[in-house]
């Protein structure tokens, strides 16, 4: 078989601690290196930024690279070769907007993730699920908004109209609306970027072409990398959108879906 590069993303996906399940298992990392082996090259896809990955995901041989911030950041080999900034002006107005509003909001650079003290409900939904010590709460706005790819805001009930005007008349770039604990999350970032951009790069990289691509995920957020792979695999899991655009559907994450589909699109020779 020809060489293939693959996709993951990693909540639904790769872990879920929602279904208890906090690390890669051990049925599907033999199946990565399985296919390492083989010739192939892994890749997480993921809307993380880079510090809210897996210490053992960074330092292991098991990844080739990662697409994260939902395709605004490209590592292949521990080296960086794409990044998707926002406007800086657009930086300034949003995140001018989200305190005019008093809306907690934290700010994704490829490396780290800056949250002010005053946004404490978002800080505690990280928080309670291990990420508290990722942030950085000490910083000059100006200076990271020069650097910034993505803005998420905890936006409640009553003021999400309010940010949906302003995206629709004045922001003038994405936004992505997903579920966020109690509350409800809006992210901001650049119209050009998406997990299919940031999979793009990588096939540049490695002057390989669409038809070699699988990619595998649960998400809103996984469809344009789903649409744009050869082969897009939804989780069992997944949400109904992606289902209905993915080639094929394997079992749930619990159900060691993963594992079983890699076997089946990859069997041993």
């Amino acid at each position: 078989m020809r060489n293939k590069v693959l996709f993951f993303d990693i909540d639904g996906t790769l872990v879920d601690s929602s279904r208890g399940i906090q690390e890669i298992t051990d049925g599907v990392k033999q199946q990565l290196r399985r296919l390492k082996e083989a010739g192939h090259k892994l890749f997480i896809c993921s809307g993380r930024p880079k510090v809210m990955l897996d210490q053992q995901w960074l330092e292991s041989d098991d990844f080739d690279g990662f697409i994260l911030a939902n395709g605004g950041y490209v590592e292949i080999n521990r080296q960086s070769i794409y990044e998707e900034l926002m406007d800086y002006q657009l930086c300034v107005q949003t995140v001018n907007m989200l305190e005019k509003m008093d809306c907690d909001y934290m700010i994704e650079t490829a490396q780290h993730v800056y949250i002010k003290p005053e946004s404490q409900e978002l800080y505690t939904f990280f928080k309670e699920v291990g990420f508290a010590d990722k942030f950085i709460q000490d910083f000059d706005r100006d200076e990271v908004l020069h650097r910034t790819i993505k803005i998420e805001a905890n936006v409640l009930n009553e003021d999400r109209k309010k940010i949906e005007e302003y995206v629709q008349n004045d922001f003038g770039y994405v936004i992505n609306f997903d579920q966020h604990g109690t509350e409800n999350a809006f992210e901001f970032y650049s119209p050009t970027l998406s997990k299919a951009i940031g999979i793009q790069k990588v096939l540049d990289y490695y002057h390989m072409i669409q038809k070699d691509t699988y990619a595998f995920g649960d998400g809103m957020n996984d469809i344009e990398m789903i649409k744009f792979c050869e082969v897009g695999v939804a989780m069992g899991n997944a949400c109904d959108e992606l289902k209905d655009c993915a080639n094929l559907i394997c079992d749930t994450i619990e159900n060691q879906g993963l594992e079983k589909i890699l076997k089946q699109l990859f069997p041993q020779e």
